[in-house]
């Protein structure tokens, strides 16, 4: 099977894992692979920050079984994807809950303690076959992060700002994310929903939509979407106001920490 030249990943695997990243390699994944020995994963930090500090050669970081990389996260652009693959310890799940916005997860069981970390999608990994699944993710994370417009929650794209009195955009939310309580003074907004299914906020109301269903946000309406299938969900937003600046929203509650 040919490589995929489009994605360069950067496999980081303790020797327990490494047959998911062999796997990977046979599926037609351009990787280059660190393996770090379980028995002694201190020994590893040097090898480890070598190998982050190079990693504007790599589209994407996946480390399978080891939190180490993510002490170096901070100082990379890249993307870093983390599989969980057991219950972390307490200290584990702090270093997870303080990664920074390039850090995402995936869980390979059901683990308890995760709700304050990045997951990329709802669904656990598969325990076989997983080729396809992490193909999938590889791309989804890369086509947010090569984007201007790339958010915590997800990305959006401008389709229309040409015009005077209105903007269009098509918003992509990642599983189990969602947008900012917020409000805006100078636009209203109507949505309608294109794939997956979200919980929308408006005022004190909440209602759940699905494809071809909409939304009409009045101004100065407090408002918010959040979506809640292992899909993303993407709707398109349709801006109407005399101003329709970015700078033009009021942020209550963030998942975040933007104000």
């Amino acid at each position: 099977m040919k490589h995929n030249k489009s994605m360069r990943i950067g496999l980081i695997v303790t020797d327990s894992n490494q047959a998911i990243a062999d796997e990977l390699i046979l599926k037609g994944i351009n990787a280059e692979v660190l393996v770090l020995d379980e028995g002694s994963l201190p020994d590893h930090y040097q090898e480890v920050s070598v190998f982050m500090n190079d990693s504007k050669r790599f589209d994407l970081i996946h480390c399978i079984g080891s939190t180490i990389p993510l002490m170096f996260a901070g100082f990379v652009s890249t993307p870093v994807l983390t599989t969980i693959v057991r219950q972390p310890s307490s200290e584990e799940i702090d270093i997870c809950s303080r990664a920074g916005n390039n850090c995402l997860f995936v869980s390979a069981h059901g683990i308890n303690g995760l709700s304050s970390i990045n997951l990329i999608t709802d669904s656990c990994v598969p325990e076989k076959d997983t080729g396809p699944y992490y193909n999938t993710i590889y791309r989804r994370i890369i086509q947010s992060y090569n984007r201007e417009d790339h958010r915590p929650w997800g990305f959006y794209e401008v389709l229309c700002d040409e015009h005077a009195g209105h903007k269009i955009k098509r918003i992509t939310v990642w599983p189990g994310k969602r947008l900012s309580l917020q409000l805006h003074k100078k636009r209203r907004e109507h949505w309608i929903v294109v794939s997956g299914q979200g919980r929308v906020t408006i005022g004190k109301d909440e209602i759940i939509l699905g494809p071809a269903e909409s939304a009409d946000i009045p101004v100065g309406t407090v408002h918010r979407v959040e979506n809640i299938s292992d899909a993303p969900l993407v709707f398109i937003e349709v801006q109407q106001g005399d101003y329709l600046g970015e700078d033009d929203i009021i942020r209550l509650e963030d998942d975040f920490g933007r104000v």
